[in-house]
């Protein structure tokens, strides 16, 4: 008889409705920033329309997170980017971290149009700094920029036609790399899939220049690199029905010891983005990207950018405990539970949420539907 293996183990309970947004927002359009500074809670929430834009919400913290203090956060009030570069290129804020200057940083995935007769776009990850805990931010530059030339005019996926985005950034634990895990889109389909970079926290307030992303097992200068994905597509996004997981959301579980990413994965039988399921997978090293687990699946069905939000006093979108928030696109109806097991009996069958369900939970916390 062979040794017993033990697992982490994520499962979804029911819990009250909430959402992380609210009117003029009728959704959230991308993984959400949430922390706790100062006695207050801070989100960050991002729409498409009429282009890519992020609104903050505040609430009193009450002692952490928790989901009263998710119900309490005030109106979304648009952020200021004081020196957009280019503001026709929306910007959604996708990630958060303080660091211990007390300053806030912030990085958001951009579209640009792409050159193609269908109407796609090319993402890429910018740099941003807060000195007024995110109503306005500074651009510190690119952190992130797939090299030139790998855009399929082609695409058939509805959205991109190459580029990196629809990510989440972590600080590691001794706070000495900032791991971006993000989506690559670039027309060479092995390079297609959820990717790895980083670079220095002593960078923090210049990134170009100093990310390195993983590639062939090891970590290379992101100029000019195409990375190694996590996991192969299963078919390539230049599809009008991809298969291929996407939209990481990393955090880490303080009761397993271990990081944990949230991840869509998209697969037909109908085209685009289509939500096959949500998976999960741990690692207890960042900086071993070879070290993720392979993904299991936590939901069949469900939607768009699945996330973690942590209930506890330093809780957050980047830290959490044994139980905290699920959320798909800023909506909840539930917990998850994160426990360590033994052997393939433990591990609870996939709850179904399919699309009649997804719009219905819109519907109700969202006063003017999904």
């Amino acid at each position: 008889m062979g040794p017993t293996t033990t697992r982490h183990v994520a499962e979804l309970v029911a819990a009250a409705p909430l959402a992380l947004h609210a009117p003029p927002l009728r959704r959230t359009d991308c993984n959400s920033p949430v922390h706790v500074h100062g006695g207050r809670l801070f989100a960050f929430v991002s729409r498409h329309e009429p282009r890519g834009h992020a609104y903050r919400r505040v609430a009193p913290a009450r002692g952490g997170v928790g989901d009263d203090g998710l119900r309490a956060l005030g109106a979304p009030v648009p952020v200021r980017i004081v020196d957009d570069p280019d503001p026709a290129v929306g910007k959604w804020i996708e990630s958060t971290w303080r660091d211990a200057r007390g300053r806030l940083h912030g990085w958001y995935h951009a579209e640009e149009p792409a050159p193609a007769p269908a109407r796609l776009f090319v993402p890429h990850i910018g740099a941003l700094a807060s000195d007024d805990d995110g109503a306005t931010w500074r651009c510190l530059g690119e952190a992130l920029r797939a090299p030139a030339g790998l855009v399929d005019t082609g695409a058939a996926n509805g959205f991109m036609a190459g580029g990196y985005g629809d990510f989440s950034v972590v600080a590691d634990r001794e706070a000495r790399f900032l791991y971006i895990h993000f989506s690559s889109y670039v027309a060479d389909e092995r390079a297609q899939g959820v990717a790895v970079a980083r670079y220095p926290v002593a960078a923090r307030d210049a990134p170009a220049g100093a990310v390195e992303i993983w590639r062939d097992g090891g970590w290379r200068p992101a100029r000019g690199t195409l990375p190694t994905p996590l996991w192969p597509v299963a078919r390539g996004w230049r599809h009008a029905d991809p298969d291929s997981f996407w939209g990481p959301a990393v955090h880490f579980n303080r009761d397993l010891g271990a990081h944990v990413m949230l991840l869509g994965h998209v697969a037909g039988p109908h085209p685009g983005f289509h939500a096959a399921g949500v998976a999960v997978s741990f690692n207890a090293d960042l900086a071993r990207p070879d070290g993720w687990s392979a993904p299991e699946r936590i939901v069949e069905g469900g939607g768009w950018y699945p996330q973690v939000v942590g209930l506890g006093p330093d809780d957050g979108d980047t830290v959490a405990g044994a139980e905290a928030r699920f959320l798909i696109g800023g909506l909840s109806a539930w917990h998850i539970r994160f426990r360590r097991a033994t052997g393939d009996a433990d591990r609870p069958p996939p709850p179904r949420l399919d699309r009649a369900a997804m719009i219905e939970l819109a519907r109700s916390l969202s006063p003017g539907g999904a």
